[in-house]
């Protein structure tokens, strides 16, 4: 069963990762890859509200069904991996760093932000 669960929310976090960053990229006006940051930031942001609102006893579903499916696929260090590759290989070296650094920031911020609204 938890294979099962792990498939089932794979499957709606990478469709829905791809529809939103496409979505976002297309109304983007800052020079970063804003559709991957913005999937990055939310999935994290999810991660930080779900840790302390969801009932533990429900752990056996909710952990294979989003923590590890969902939010496993919806978020993607791999895509933030290549886009920071393709910044600093078109030459944007600095560009490139300022992603990096962007990212990581905001995710761990997007996740403590998460954690400290729903705080018990």
């Amino acid at each position: 069963m938890k294979f099962i669960l792990i498939g089932i929310g794979g499957a709606l976090g990478a469709l829905s990762r791809s529809y939103l960053s496409d979505f976002v990229e297309k109304i983007n006006i800052l020079p970063l890859p804003a559709g991957i940051l913005f999937v990055n930031f939310a999935g994290c942001f999810a991660l930080g509200i779900m840790i302390n609102t969801l009932d533990p006893k429900y752990n056996d579903i909710y952990h294979p069904l989003i923590f590890i499916g969902f939010l496993g696929a919806f978020t993607t260090f791999s895509a933030f991996s290549k886009e920071s590759l393709d910044l600093f290989s078109q030459g944007h070296t600095s560009l490139s760093l300022i992603y990096i650094l962007f990212t990581v920031v905001v995710c761990l911020t997007a996740t403590w932000m998460g954690m400290y609204l729903t705080g018990k």
